[in-house]
């Protein structure tokens, strides 16, 4: 047995997360198999579950095989009834909920312990957290919501209340781009939240119906007419300008474009906090994300996600980087922001008793 995917199931358990997504930030990075080992290893119920499609047979982009979902006996399973006939496996179907999608209807059911199954779940984030629910309502301790950084959602708080962020060799063209492109994502993820006296310069009612909220230097408040701030990027800062704003909240989606648009128009060494709902909310590249602190825009969120862990996986084509090479880069990157395990080679970086991070082989511990 590994001891790095027991370390890493103890900190899902001890963490008391109802529900936590596991997060790849790439076709290949590991996120499958980091399922796998958390539901291996556990002496208590798994719950699975997915926003999209996981446990093919083949990867699409690759042609080549891609490892399997093999729920444990009594792991309880939501999936599509298509995904069941396709993946040939049985399982006890307790409840057929009413969500409908291109592979049929989302059913629960309990697994048996034989053979693999793909994952499709509901399409809609409330559909995934009544999913969610439903798992935990027929005996599921922890529910594992299978997503991907496309499908971030997942990890929107009222999805899951914690977050597992996979990277592996895949996510760029060499090692010092994958350390970056992971350190910038874990960055979005981990956004911090806006302190309480900004929290309480809106209210969720107001933010939920106007969508944009400008407050001024002396606390006021004013909105515009937009059930949405895509495509308004301009608009938005104009209006940021010409109302003196100090702090800006917005409701819903950001996009590239909004943010292109924003920042091209904010007039410079204007200095503003902008705030939103959640890291989920953002559908654009870390990169973009940091263009908000290169114009001094203090870039903040209303309920901040809680990163359990960083896994990292060396695989790339056509060779894989050195195991202990690579995980040494992703955890001096990461540093003391999140513990990093390497369930395949089993790696993971302890914490001392002085509360310092390290890096430790753990067959030698």
């Amino acid at each position: 047995m590994n001891a790095a995917s027991p370390t890493l199931y103890d900190l899902v358990r001890k963490s008391g997360a109802d529900s936590v997504a596991v997060i790849g930030l790439v076709k290949n990075a590991g996120k499958t198999t980091v399922v796998n080992a958390l539901m291996e290893h556990t002496p208590l119920r798994f719950g699975l579950t997915s926003l999209g499609l996981d446990g093919e047979r083949v990867d699409h982009l690759t042609g080549r095989a891609k490892p399997r979902i093999a729920p444990p006996t009594g792991t309880l399973v939501a999936t599509t009834e298509g995904s069941l006939a396709r993946s040939g496996y049985e399982m006890e179907v307790l409840e057929r909920l009413p969500f409908h999608t291109s592979l049929g209807d989302v059913v629960i059911g309990v697994a048996g312990g034989e053979g693999c199954v793909e994952v499709s779940g509901p399409t809609t984030l409330s559909e995934v957290a009544e999913t969610a629910r439903r798992l935990r309502h027929h005996g599921a301790q922890t529910v594992l919501v299978d997503g991907a950084i496309n499908r971030l959602g997942s990890a929107a708080p009222r999805v899951s209340d914690a977050v597992i962020m996979a990277t592996g060799g895949m996510v760029a063209d060499a090692l010092d781009e994958v350390v970056e492109a992971t350190v910038a994502t874990l960055d979005m993820l981990q956004l911090p939240q806006a302190d309480a006296t900004t929290r309480s310069l809106v209210d969720s009612e107001t933010l939920d119906s106007s969508r944009v909220v400008f407050v001024d230097e002396r606390g006021a408040s004013s909105t515009i007419d937009a059930q949405t701030v895509v495509g308004e990027g301009v608009t938005v800062a104009r209006e940021v300008e010409r109302r003196r704003t100090k702090t800006l909240f917005i409701a819903g989606a950001l996009t590239k474009e909004f943010v292109d648009d924003f920042t091209r128009v904010l007039p410079p060494r204007l200095r503003l906090t902008v705030v939103v709902r959640d890291a989920t909310v953002l559908i654009l590249s870390p990169t973009t994300v940091s263009r908000f602190g290169r114009r001094d825009i203090d870039l903040r969120v209303l309920d901040p996600l809680r990163v359990l862990a960083v896994t990292a996986n060396p695989y790339r084509l056509p060779h894989a980087y050195n195991p202990q090479l690579f995980f040494r880069a992703i955890v001096d990157a990461v540093g003391d922001r999140a513990p990093v395990f390497d369930v395949v080679h089993d790696l993971a970086s302890a914490a001392c008793a002085d509360g310092d991070r390290k890096a430790t082989d753990r067959r030698t511990v």
